[in-house]
């Protein structure tokens, strides 16, 4: 098992071999169970410390389906607010672990719907979001297209879009929705009021929470919002969240949950 001290290492490994090693250690030692829904849409940490990735590995071990075409990550920009939603222009994407090929239809499709989403590269590539999680995911999913995007603004107006659109993205394709997402700040107080919001999937009472950041700061926001959005757009009601870690001085707080319907 791993450590206290273990848990606070700063940092994934960076090259294959190691990161392999480390990523299979994660899932090996996760006790969490597949949960008895399909979900589609998970939360996990932004950044890449250790602690993360041992929650990433608990989210990752309780998808009942594995089988997903596609892979719908939302980020937040590490440069500061830029205005808009991006979906990064590349035609594939690359981890220590190989290449993933971006899906251009589902990102023409995100970008079609709203002239908030733009074919843009700012806010990517910052060793957080899916630098992070792409490797988990190409661990335990196998085959799969991925859509990066970075919210470089996280209103209330771009929630409920992005939120809509990635709604009617889950319609009719075979999605999983990735938020990547780390707690900043937060209050006993305010980690219960998240995690009631969240199992509730009350969007007003969580927009709220997150926008007075009285109780609670959270790195992500954005993501969370949409995502809710996007879950009652699907009518969905099933709600796992199988870890909520506090902050400390050192490192971010993390929540790892799921989101899906049956």
């Amino acid at each position: 098992m791993y450590t206290m001290q273990q848990i606070e290492a700063p940092t994934f490994a960076t090259q294959r071999s190691p990161l392999i090693a480390q990523i299979s250690a994660f899932l090996k030692e996760s006790k969490a169970k597949p949960v008895n829904y399909f979900a589609n849409i998970v939360f996990v940490p932004n950044t890449p410390s250790v602690a993360g990735g041992i929650i990433s590995a608990d989210v990752y071990k309780s998808l009942f389906e594995i089988n997903f075409d596609t892979v719908i990550s939302i980020a937040p920009s590490g440069i500061g607010d830029f205005k808009r939603i991006t979906a990064c222009s590349l035609d594939t994407y690359t981890s220590p672990l190989g290449d993933v090929v971006v899906d251009d239809r589902i990102r023409n499709e995100l970008c079609d719907e709203d002239d908030d989403i733009y074919l843009d590269d700012t806010g990517h590539f910052n060793m957080t979001g899916i630098d992070v999680q792409l490797p988990f995911l190409q661990t335990v999913l196998g085959e799969f297209t991925v859509v990066p995007l970075v919210m470089g603004s996280e209103t209330v107006d771009f929630c409920k879009e992005l939120g809509s659109a990635v709604g009617e993205i889950m319609f009719n394709r075979n999605t999983l929705t990735v938020v990547c997402m780390d707690i900043l700040k937060a209050s006993p107080k305010g980690l219960k009021m998240f995690k009631r919001a969240l199992i509730d999937l009350d969007v007003s009472r969580m927009m709220t929470l997150l926008n007075q950041e009285n109780e609670i700061v959270v790195q992500g926001k954005g993501g969370v919002i949409s995502a809710m959005i996007a879950a009652t757009h699907r009518r969905y009601k099933r709600v796992h969240v199988c870890d909520l870690v506090a902050p400390t001085n050192d490192v971010h707080g993390f929540v790892g949950a799921l989101i899906g319907r049956g």
